[in-house]
């Protein structure tokens, strides 16, 4: 039987604990209270695992701004869902929270039925979560090795070609030096675009996991190293000549650094699912909705039915065709696009091709 999910709730009013308290427990909750914020931290330390937390704003010894602090410092509880009680008239307090981090709030006085129901959306939406990441640990331990060892063995072998030349007295001729230095490149080139982009996931995840306020980076410099990116990118599949490039400037809130990388990804997918010879279009402009970038490719697009289920080390087919990479280029563009509160869009034409971009927010 499965497990009843723990609730904790942290508030200092005796009354609204036991409301709550008895209203959860007929729901099949098991619930742990806590009379501040302090207590409630405690708990938590003592090894709770709550599925959720509710908590009140105003406490004694430790508030809910300061918990829900605490909380978020904690690797072990850092996406716990947290819930805030707050009275209706503390609209400055309830934004002050959801600013911090908080997933909700629950006005006071309470309608059982809305308390329930937000309950209810966040311990589903936090089950989501967890089924994806355990989706992506399982796809991450079955290809991983695989595309380690892949460039790796190439290395190996190489290197035991140059060794064997070696031991039989005898250098390596003009024809073979060229040949294992471009094996060589090539395998390490592959080990090392797919170490960037798993670091680059890494970073975003990290940076959207974080729920401290941040503020927009005005940057009017990412064109030319975007056009740098993009332009190495496709040089590394020999795609040069493919790829034209009509990007306008723009002053974007964007950070520094990630734009080049994520484009890459973009421009690293097209070259990869398209044929060589095959047009490959980056471009930018101002539109009505703000300001596009969009790469289009003329390659077979995406099987029906996977766009939905873009996720981290996921790719389309896999089991039908062997792909290079580990499938996360779809993934760092969406984390991208929930950090800088972009959109990020797959126009899907199966059979023609593939456009996908973003639209930011431009200053000007």
């Amino acid at each position: 039987m499965k497990p009843k999910p723990l609730l904790l709730i942290a508030e200092d009013d005796p009354l609204i604990i036991a409301t709550m308290e008895m209203l959860l427990v007929a729901e099949g909750y098991e619930v742990l209270t806590a009379t501040d914020g302090q207590v409630a931290l405690d708990l938590l330390l003592a090894g709770a695992k709550p599925a959720l937390i509710l908590s009140d704003i105003r406490m004694p010894n430790k508030n809910g701004y300061e918990l829900l602090r605490s909380v978020r410092s904690l690797p072990a509880f850092d996406d716990v869902p947290f819930i805030f009680l707050s009275a209706k008239a503390a609209v400055d307090d309830v934004r002050t929270g959801l600013a911090m981090g908080a997933d909700d709030y629950i006005p006071k006085p309470f309608e059982p039925t809305d308390a329930l129901a937000s309950i209810r959306v966040r311990l589903e939406r936090a089950e989501r979560i967890r089924l994806t990441r355990e989706e992506q640990t399982r796809y991450l331990l079955r290809y991983l090795p695989h595309e380690i060892r892949t460039p790796l063995t190439g290395l190996m072998g190489y290197a035991d070609l140059m060794q064997e030349t070696a031991l039989e007295g005898r250098g390596l001729t003009l024809e073979e030096t060229r040949e294992y230095a471009t094996n060589l490149k090539a395998s390490g080139n592959r080990l090392m675009a797919m170490m960037d982009t798993f670091t680059l996931w890494l970073e975003l995840d990290a940076r959207v996991r974080d729920s401290s306020p941040r503020h927009p980076a005005c940057n009017s410099g990412w064109r030319e190293q975007v056009l740098a990116s993009a332009a190495r990118t496709a040089e590394r599949y020999g795609r040069e000549r493919d790829l034209s490039l009509n990007v306008a400037a723009a002053t974007l809130n964007i950070p520094e650094g990630f734009m080049p990388r994520v484009v890459a990804q973009l421009v690293d997918n097209a070259c990869k699912f398209t044929l060589p010879r095959t047009p490959l279009h980056l471009f930018g402009q101002m539109t009505p909705t703000g300001y596009q970038l969009t790469m289009v490719d003329h390659g077979p697009g995406i099987a029906e039915g996977f766009i939905p289920q873009v996720g981290a080390f996921r790719q389309s087919d896999r089991g039908r065709a062997e792909q290079q990479g580990i499938g996360l280029g779809l993934t760092v563009c969406t984390l991208f696009a929930q950090m800088v509160d972009c959109a990020f869009f797959i126009r899907n034409h199966e059979g023609r091709g593939v456009e996908a971009g973003f639209t930011f927010h431009a200053t000007q």
